[in-house]
């Protein structure tokens, strides 16, 4: 069977680890019947076309412009407006499924270039797997309300009769049906994402006293609160070191504010990231909303505890572990500093990793995802 998929090339995206990942299983994994095409769109003025194949998986790049998808929302009036601006991409995408022919399309997230691979897909009546990363309906809420009802009626055309939905967590499924699709969704499965091996290869940490962060700067990531820390932290005398991961521009008004209370790093590669968490005392996640949250676990994996919003997907995966007492609102700054103080440093117990090892290795939960593309065709 042949699989037509959708990445994109950059350290901060979480999606195009978790596929390439699924494509080095695939690669490894001989017992499985499935060839993938990962198919990625690159942001350039000149027209480029690339294929790099390997035994069982290959990668097809085209160079194009990508439209802003801001300007493009801004003079948008309906979706039909956004499907015409975004035409060249949907033809792409449409090229790369008539060259290679899959039995099925899975696609990954919901935001504007995976929605442009669904609307070819549709067109070339080829069967698709939606595998949930993000809810649009909540990373776009900071829009205006006209400019978020293009983005709403985006994410709900996904609802599809035929269509098989992998969900990240309980907590997006719900969210799904509740905020955008408005009804119950009868072919789907729950499929935690995975840590990649290299997480577990890290030594246990030593104490520290810095706290890490590692966050795209926006609304949806709660980073208000990490401003609010930082500035408590400063208030208490600098006991810790806050530690951001996040793609700010350095140029921003807000960075060169922020810099004299927190420690900005630049985005880093998955596998440099097991280094970070190692030197973190503990690591904070206190988004309002994530489908998941890698970060977290990932921390968790290299030995180092993590705290993470009840609204994070994640956090089912805490309860299971039985770390439930990790789990806490964001509400209060003194209550959250206090909870930093009592855990930082502790590390997570050779018990609880090897569990990790058992449940969320990639081996694991893609023979799952393999299984369930089997079923969908």
């Amino acid at each position: 069977m042949k699989i037509l998929t959708n990445i994109r090339f950059a350290q901060t995206a979480g999606i195009a680890q978790v596929v390439l990942s699924f494509m080095d299983f695939i690669e490894k994994d001989k017992e499985n019947n499935i060839n993938v095409v990962a198919v990625n769109i690159a942001n350039q003025l000149e027209k480029t076309y690339q294929k790099t194949t390997n035994s069982k998986t290959s990668t097809v790049s085209f160079g194009i412009e990508i439209p802003n998808i801001a300007d493009v929302i801004e003079k948008s009036k309906t979706l039909n407006d956004v499907e015409n601006s975004l035409e060249p991409l949907i033809k792409i995408y449409q090229k790369a499924i008539k060259k290679e022919c899959p039995d099925l399309v899975l696609i990954n997230g919901t935001y504007f270039m995976p929605w442009a691979l669904k609307v070819a897909t549709e067109r070339e009546n080829v069967p698709a797997v939606l595998h949930y990363h993000g809810v649009l309906t909540k990373e776009t809420q900071n829009w205006k309300k006209e400019k978020r009802e293009i983005f709403y009626q985006m994410e709900k055309s996904f609802d599809k009769k035929d269509m098989f939905y992998i969900f990240p967590s309980k907590i997006t499924k719900q969210t799904v049906e509740k905020e955008v699709f408005g009804h119950k969704i009868k072919k789907f499965s729950v499929l935690p994402n995975p840590v990649s091996d290299h997480f577990f290869e890290e030594d246990v940490k030593k104490e520290t006293k810095n706290i890490g962060i590692v966050s795209r700067w926006t609304g949806i990531k709660n980073v208000k609160f990490c401003e609010k820390l930082a500035e408590y932290n400063k208030k208490k005398g600098a006991k810790f070191i806050v530690n951001v991961i996040t793609d700010l521009d350095t140029k921003n008004k807000k960075y060169k504010e922020l810099s004299k209370i927190i420690k900005f790093h630049k985005p880093k590669s998955n596998k440099e990231l097991a280094s970070f968490y190692k030197n973190m005392g503990i690591v904070i996640s206190p988004s309002h909303f994530e489908t998941y949250g890698n970060v977290a676990k990932e921390a968790l994996a290299t030995g180092t505890p993590a705290i993470v919003s009840p609204n994070m997907g994640v956090s089912e995966t805490f309860n299971k572990l039985g770390l439930n007492d990790w789990v806490v609102d964001f509400n209060s700054v003194k209550s959250v500093y206090n909870k930093i103080e009592n855990i930082i440093g502790e590390p997570v117990s050779e018990k609880t990793r090897e569990k990790m090892k058992k449940l969320y290795i990639p081996p694991k939960i893609f023979s799952e995802i393999v299984s369930i593309l089997n079923n969908a065709v």
